[in-house]
C-alpha cells in the first residue's frame, strides 16, 4: 500500500503542503466506536478513485476513477474526458473481482453516485446516477483549462448491466439550477435519493474561479423532485423545479437516512479557508428545502469531512479526508461522532465517498475509496474494504 510517502490530496488540493501537513484532523479530538472494522482486502487498480457504489441487488460494485491529475507542480484538476467508472463483481462472501475497469469512459471529474430505487417513465429501478462534468479541469498535463464554455456540470444516468447512458440532467450556467441559484453548480461531488426517488445533490463549489471569467459560485445542497427527473434528463422544463439550501463551506457527501428520512451532508472546507463549523454535519427535511434555510449543525468541528454513507439500521459513517491521521466517523443513531479503529492499523491515503453493503449474516462490507495522491501514473491507486460485525450498530 501507498502509505507515508504520498501527499494526501482532495477537493481542496490546491492549497499549500504546508495546510495538510499541520492540519491535526480528529483522530484526538473525538472517542473511539467500542467496535472496530477489520481490513479485509485493498485493491490498488484504479485511477484516484473517489465513488463507490453497490448495484441495487448487491452483485456488482461500482467505482469511479476521478481521473485526477496527479501533478505536484499543477494546480488541481480533473483531466477533461479522463474519468471513468469500473465495474466489479461481488461475491457471497464479499470478495470482489474486476470484470471491466473502464466500464464507462470519457468522463469528466465523475465522482459521487446513487441509485435510482423507483420506477420512472424513463429511468427503470436500479439505474444508476453519477456526477461528471466538475470543476476545475485540466489538460492530460496538468494545464488549467480557462474556457468556461468547457464547463459543464451534469448527472448522468446509466444502465449498470450494460453502461449505456440513459440519460443526463445539466447544471450548467443555462439550467433552471443556474436559475434558482444564481450560477452553474461547480464541484457536483455527491448524489442519495430518498424512498420517493426525490434526488439529492452536494455541490462542493471549487473551481468555480479557475475560468476567466470566473462564473458566479452558490454552492450549498439541491433537491430534485421525483417528478422532475424525467423531463430534466430529457431538456424539458421541470414541473417542480429543483429546490435550493446555500451552504458556503463546500458540501461534500449526502445521503438519505434510513430511519429517519432525513438528509444528512457534511462539509469539507480546510483552515486556512473560513468555515465558522470548522467541518459540520446537518440533517435536513422538505421543510428546509422548502424555505431554502439552513438549520444548525447537528455537530461541527469535525475537519474535513467527504463521503458519507448509513447503515441499514440508521448509523451513519463519513470520512475525514486530508487530516494526520485520516479518519472514518462513526455516529451512531441519536448518538455522538466516534472514531472508527481499523484492524490492522492502516493509514487512509484519502478516504472519500464511500458505500455499504449489508451481507446475509447481517455483517457489512464498507467500501472506501482512497482519492490519494500527487501522483500522475493512473491505475495504482486504491480501493479499501472494511468489514463490520453484525453486532456493529449494539455495540
Amino acid at each position: 500500500m501507498k502509505k507515508g510517502t504520498l501527499i494526501v490530496f482532495s477537493m481542496v488540493a490546491f492549497l499549500s503542503l504546508a495546510v495538510f501537513l499541520v492540519y491535526p484532523g480528529i483522530a484526538n479530538a473525538i472517542p473511539t466506536y467500542p467496535v472496530k472494522g477489520k481490513v479485509v482486502n485493498v485493491l490498488g487498480v484504479f485511477d484516484n478513485p473517489e465513488g463507490a457504489l453497490f448495484s441495487m441487488d448487491g452483485k456488482y460494485l461500482f467505482i469511479s476513477n476521478s481521473g485526477l491529475h496527479g501533478y505536484p507542480d499543477k494546480p488541481f484538476g480533473w483531466v477533461e474526458g479522463g474519468g471513468s467508472i469500473s465495474k466489479l463483481e461481488v461475491g457471497p462472501g464479499g470478495s470482489l473481482k474486476m470484470i471491466d475497469r473502464v466500464f464507462i469512459k470519457g468522463l469528466t471529474g465523475p465522482l459521487g453516485m446513487a441509485v435510482l430505487n423507483v420506477d420512472t417513465d424513463k429511468f427503470p429501478r436500479g439505474t444508476i446516477f453519477a456526477t461528471a462534468g466538475s470543476a476545475p479541469m485540466s489538460l492530460p498535463d496538468g494545464t488549467p483549462i480557462t474556457d468556461p464554455a468547457r464547463h459543464k456540470p451534469r448527472v448522468i444516468a446509466f444502465d449498470p448491466g450494460s453502461g449505456k447512458i440513459l440519460g443526463k440532467i445539466c447544471l450548467g450556467a443555462t439550467s433552471i439550477f443556474a436559475q434558482v441559484s444564481g450560477g452553474p453548480l461547480s464541484l457536483v461531488n455527491a448524489l442519495a435519493f430518498d424512498k420517493a426517488g426525490n434526488l439529492y445533490i452536494a455541490d462542493t463549489g471549487l473551481g468555480h474561479d479557475t475560468y476567466k471569467p470566473a462564473f458566479p459560485y452558490k454552492g450549498g445542497v439541491w433537491k430534485v423532485p421525483v417528478e422532475s427527473i424525467d423531463p430534466l434528463a430529457e431538456g424539458k422544463s421541470a414541473p417542480s423545479p429543483p429546490q435550493f439550501i446555500p451552504n458556503p463551506s463546500w458540501p461534500d457527501g449526502i445521503e438519505v437516512s434510513p430511519i429517519t428520512g432525513d438528509v444528512w451532508y457534511n462539509t469539507v472546507m480546510p483552515p486556512p479557508l473560513e468555515d465558522p463549523y470548522k467541518g459540520g454535519m446537518w440533517a435536513v427535511r422538505d421543510a428546509d428545502f422548502n424555505k431554502g434555510v439552513e438549520p444548525p449543525p447537528l455537530f461541527k468541528g469535525l475537519g474535513r469531512l467527504d463521503g458519507l454513507d448509513f447503515t441499514v439500521r440508521g448509523t451513519c459513517i463519513q470520512t475525514e479526508i486530508g487530516g494526520t491521521p485520516n479518519s472514518i466517523v462513526v455516529v451512531p443513531l441519536g448518538g455522538r461522532p466516534h472514531k472508527l479503529v481499523l484492524e490492522p492499523d492502516v493509514e487512509l491515503a484519502g478516504p472519500a465517498d464511500v458505500d455499504i453493503k449489508t451481507l446475509a449474516d447481517g455483517s457489512y462490507l464498507l467500501v472506501v475509496p482512497e482519492l490519494t495522491a500527487l501522483d500522475p501514473t493512473p491505475w495504482d491507486d486504491e480501493v479499501t474494504v472494511i468489514w463490520l460485525p453484525a453486532n456493529f450498530d449494539s455495540p
